[in-house]
């Protein structure tokens, strides 16, 4: 009977997110074939440190150790983040799926997904994929490739 009860209160879906097309996709196959409405989804955004430290903005700037340069290129960037929650957020309005937008800031994007999937106890990671052949993934490395060899939970990689 307690097993029944668990089932009814649903899953804790962690959806990796970056905006991309194949992000999207997992997402929109997430709501198709297997949500429920007692489900709670958790969009995850990876921000990688050296990304923000990589921008064009940081290279352009004379003084690039200048501490009010940097801190002004840090906000940017961190308004660029928060839009882009607003956006994921905007997607779990129009589908009604109960759930939040977390971002995270980390090394790799699938360190940082893996994180918030063990905080936030997942049932389930989704996440989308390039389709990279073998040969590419290997020498390039790749999120989803990552997060299916390190998650603590059974893993779903949506290929389009």
């Amino acid at each position: 009977m307690a097993e029944e009860a668990s089932k009814d209160s649903g899953k804790t879906v962690v959806i990796a997110i970056d905006g991309s097309e194949y992000a999207k996709k997992a997402f929109d196959w997430y709501k198709t074939n297997i949500h429920k409405d007692t489900d709670k989804v958790v969009l995850v955004h990876a921000v990688e440190m050296h990304e923000i430290l990589n921008s064009q903005q940081w290279y352009a700037t004379p003084y690039s150790f200048d501490k009010d340069t940097l801190f002004a290129i840090l906000e940017k960037e961190k308004e660029k983040v928060t839009a882009k929650l607003e956006e994921f957020a905007q997607l779990l309005r129009e589908a009604k799926i109960n759930g939040t937008v977390k971002s995270v800031h980390s090394a790799s994007p699938g360190e940082g997904i893996c994180k918030v999937a063990k905080e936030v106890n997942a049932d389930l990671v989704i996440t989308g994929t390039r389709g990279l052949g073998s040969v590419r993934r290997t020498l390039l490395g790749s999120v989803s490739d990552y997060i299916l060899h390190h998650a603590h939970v059974p893993v779903i990689v949506c290929r389009h």
